[in-house]
């Protein structure tokens, strides 16, 4: 109890004024966190909303916690804890900060627990691996990867574990290593980081036992210049991955070696068509629960492109191509039921829902919207691997 005094003690008191949200106790369905690129002002930071997984309906939104620039959650998915990058010192000079929250599932409210140093600055992005109960960091400023140990009641027990990319690009926004993104491996053993700054990814091990990270070998995964990798996912099997390039615009599919902590280059595919005019700038990849489809955004034409997965080779075969529904599709997420997707349309202060069919992966939009400022990410609450 002494503990959680003082890490609560030890918060920055705008975020103790954060609002818990009204959303009523009987309303039904997952919980939605949405992160922005706002804050700390009043009304700006990290909103909830509510979805009903069988008909779709949207409560909210509601302010949740005063944070600035909450631009990543991830929710834990053997506990009612959410976790927050502040995504501050991009500029070098200060650390960002990680911010963790006590869930209320009745009614979505939020009580902090607690902070810790990311390990970096610019904090972008988050990924919690449950069984070592590791948080690991991607520190877009410096190109600093983390990893922070979390305690048996939520709170973060300081950074273990600091990795540091390294690399530049020809682009303007190359000009040192920037870590985008941190995933962990189906089989828990390495961590892959997506660098915009340095046309890599990046791998490291991964010891669940120490938490420490050390580089792998090889240490890394080059792409060509100028192609600003951003994020990664794997197929449900774990058999690949798919790799988004923010300055390029691409996919490009990988084969996993989990063994040997491996990369190999399949294809690469280009999400705007090269007649398009418009410049590449693709924000987010997914993949559907059951590995058939997958899933990406682009910012260059506020578009939502669906694609189908060939099992056996992972190539990729395009299926549709819609609007966003606004612009600047910053990211979106598939809910944990699969049957619904919701895009945060940066510029346009919108999310936008789109339902899923689960049988050809085609998305369609269903007229429900909401408003928050400047949406860029989402967590859900429970998250869909919490029945691991």
């Amino acid at each position: 109890m002494m503990r959680r005094l003082l890490h609560i003690a030890l918060l920055p008191a705008v975020l103790l004024n954060a609002a818990p949200s009204p959303v009523r106790a009987e309303e039904a369905g997952a919980l939605v966190y949405i992160g922005t690129h706002g804050g700390p002002g009043p009304g700006e930071g990290l909103f909830m909303a509510r979805l009903d997984q069988g008909t779709g309906a949207l409560t909210g939104p509601s302010f949740a916690a005063r944070i600035e620039r909450p631009t990543w959650q991830a929710s834990d998915p053997g506990r009612a804890v959410l976790y927050s990058v502040s995504e501050m010192g991009n500029d070098g000079k200060t650390q960002a900060v990680i911010h963790s929250f006590l869930i209320d599932p009745s009614t979505g409210g939020l009580t902090p627990l607690g902070h810790a140093d990311s390990g970096g600055g610019g904090a972008t992005h988050l990924a919690y691996e449950a069984r070592s109960q590791t948080l690991f960091v991607a520190n877009y400023g410096g190109g600093q990867v983390s990893a922070i140990p979390v305690l048996a009641d939520g709170l973060l027990a300081g950074v273990r574990s600091v990795q540091v990319d390294a690399g530049s690009g020809p682009h303007r926004r190359q000009k040192g290593p920037h870590a985008h993104a941190v995933v962990v491996d189906p089989g828990g053993n390495f961590l892959l980081v997506p660098d915009l700054g340095a046309d890599r990814v990046f791998l490291y091990r991964f010891d669940a036992a120490t938490r420490l990270l050390s580089p792998a070998s090889p240490a890394s995964e080059a792409l060509p210049p100028g192609s600003g990798p951003r994020h990664l996912v794997f197929s449900p099997d774990g058999q690949f991955a798919f790799l988004n390039t923010e300055l390029s615009g691409e996919i490009h599919t990988y084969r996993w070696d989990a063994r040997e902590g491996r990369l190999t280059p399949l294809s690469h595919t280009a999400i705007d068509p090269p007649d398009s005019g418009a410049d590449r700038n693709s924000s987010e990849v997914a993949v559907s629960g059951d590995g058939r489809f997958l899933y990406a955004s682009s910012r260059a034409s506020d578009s939502l492109v669906v694609y189908a997965i060939d099992r056996p080779s992972g190539a990729l075969r395009e299926v549709q191509r819609v609007p966003a529904g606004g612009h600047s599709p910053w990211s979106f997420a598939i809910d944990p039921s699969g049957r619904w997707m919701l895009v945060a349309n940066e510029a346009s202060d919108t999310v936008v829902q789109f339902a899923v069919d689960a049988a050809s992966g085609r998305l369609t939009g269903t007229g429900n919207a909401l408003t928050v400022p400047k949406p860029v990410s989402f967590a859900f609450y429970p998250p869909r691997d919490a029945a691991r």
